[in-house]
Order: structure tokens, then C-alpha cells, then sequence
């Protein structure tokens, strides 16, 4: 995944200017090497967005590879361009709006193609088939699914509906007492890939994450945000956050789910880390 830069303002001329933003940093203690997480208005999401898993079934048992499914989406058309000021602040993939799928805890997979079924007078509204097969091979037993749409800039779309979950089984009924879809967990969506970077010329990076079966607050539910294994932050809203002041390299990103007593919630999807590369 190739993405390109433009300059880097300095966090409080963003926040005074450019579209989107909020008016306020997230807590943070001091950073010597000049890293900064800048919250950001979520894009208004339509709410007629829907996502349903249709294939495979729920705890349908599956015992061929590789497993293939099918996801249908109201309210988002797939593969066009997100027409949002934001596309000019961060990253825009040119295969426009996809679908985010999570086999388990990991990294997403794209698609972005789909069967038009129906279009209503209405310019925003879609009916969409997707279908998808597993990239990788799957253990036997238990698996989770999970899929919400993303606009061209990677922003998960959070209206109540576009989020989707499901289990299936590949090869035998095994079941995993990690997983219970009942209690709050987390999705980490962005950071993930390799991005191009240009020290003159340097973009943001787009942090964005889903929460379920939860809020996050200041006296509630909140997200540790780790990077590199020593800058953190404690993030107590749900919204996309841009993060600065990343140098040329490998990098480390951390999103662990703390419940209101500022402790580690268990679950499987609770503690994720992604590595990305500044090329």
C-alpha cells in the first residue's frame, strides 16, 4: 500500500484551519521526539449505511480451502472516491471506498469490487454484493469475521449498522473461551502497510480504530495508544486521530482496551499491535 505525503503544519495551525478538526490535543505527557496524536471530526456517515455477512453463515462449518464469503452493503457504493475534504489531508487510495474484512485478530484485507443489485433515485443509496476468499490459511475451529465499509481515505464509516460480526468453523466445531462477542472489544483498523515517505513533504498518518459494545470517555471506557513501546497516550474518544512527527522507518503501533478502572479489558481483539514501514 503506497501512500504519499504532502507538508507537514504544525499541529495547532491544523487545528485552527483545516477542515475537520477538533478543537483540543488529546492528553499526552511531554515528547522529545516531537510525535503528536491530533483528534479529528469523524466524516459524517449516512445512516442508512447497512453491512450483513451472508456467506459463510453464522456457525457454519466450513472444511474446504479456501473459504470463501460474500458481504452485502446498503448506502456506500464500493470503488468510487470519497468526495471529503480529508482526502487532500491524508492518504486516498485510487481504488476509492472498500470494505475492511478481519478473519480473527488479523490485518484486514480489501475488497472493492462488488455486484450493483440496486440503485434508488437517491445518489448515495447502494445495494452491493461483495464476495471475498481468505488469503491465508486457517487453523481448525473457531474463527470471527468482522467487516465495516471504509471511505478512499481508510476512515471506517461508524453509523449504527455498518458493522458486521459473525463466527464460522473451519474443519471441526472447536470452540475458543477468548471469544465472547457479547462483551466490549476493539477493532484496529488504520495504521497498517508500508507508506512512502518525503521528510520536505510529509503527510500525517491516519489513526482509526472501532469499538464495540462499549463508549469511550474520560470516566469510562478508554484506548492506550502505544508507539514504538514508549510514546503513549490515552485516547477517551471514539474518532479518527492523525499522527505526526513519525521518522523514516519501521514503526511500532499499539491499541490496548481499558475498562473505566483504567484496566486491561481481556478479549482476544483487546490488544493489538501493527507495524508499519516509512519508506
Amino acid at each position: 500500500m503506497l501512500q504519499v505525503k504532502y507538508s507537514l503544519l504544525a499541529p495547532l495551525i491544523l487545528m485552527m484551519f483545516s477542515s475537520g478538526f477538533c478543537a483540543y490535543l488529546e492528553e499526552q505527557p511531554p515528547n522529545p521526539k516531537g510525535i503528536q496524536v491530533v483528534s479529528v471530526d469523524p466524516t459524517r456517515d449516512p445512516d442508512h449505511v447497512e453491512t450483513k455477512i451472508l456467506y459463510p453463515k453464522g456457525n457454519e462449518l466450513k472444511k474446504s480451502s479456501p473459504v470463501k464469503g460474500q458481504i452485502r452493503v446498503d448506502g456506500i457504493a464500493l470503488g468510487v472516491d470519497t468526495e471529503q475534504p480529508r482526502k487532500k489531508e491524508i492518504w486516498n487510495d485510487p481504488e476509492g471506498q472498500s470494505l475492511h474484512i478481519f478473519i480473527d485478530n488479523q490485518p484486514y484485507f480489501v475488497v472493492n469490487e462488488a455486484f450493483i443489485e440496486a440503485l434508488d433515485d437517491v445518489d448515495d443509496y447502494f445495494d452491493q454484493t461483495a464476495d471475498f476468499e481468505i488469503p491465508f490459511k486457517l487453523q481448525p475451529g473457531i474463527h470471527v469475521i468482522r467487516v465495516f465499509p471504509v471511505r478512499s481515505y481508510n476512515e471506517s464509516v461508524k453509523s449504527q449498522k455498518a458493522f458486521a460480526v459473525s463466527v464460522f468453523y473451519y474443519q471441526e466445531k472447536k470452540d475458543n473461551p477468548q471469544i465472547d462477542l457479547t462483551k466490549p472489544y476493539l477493532t484496529f483498523n488504520e495504521p497498517q502497510g508500508e507508506y512512502d515517505y518525503d521528510p520536505k513533504n510529509q503527510q500525517p498518518i491516519l489513526l482509526d480504530f472501532y469499538i464495540t459494545n462499549c463508549e469511550l470517555s474520560k470516566d469510562g471506557y478508554k484506548i492506550r495508544l502505544t508507539i514504538d513501546n514508549e510514546n503513549q497516550r490515552i485516547l477517551t474518544s471514539w474518532q479518527p486521530y492523525y499522527i505526526y512527527g513519525l521518522k523514516k522507518g519501521q514503526h511500532r503501533i499499539r491499541l490496548e482496551l481499558l475498562d473505566p478502572q483504567n484496566n486491561y479489558v481481556s478479549g482476544l481483539f483487546n490488544d493489538v499491535t501493527r507495524t508499519i514501514v516509512l519508506k
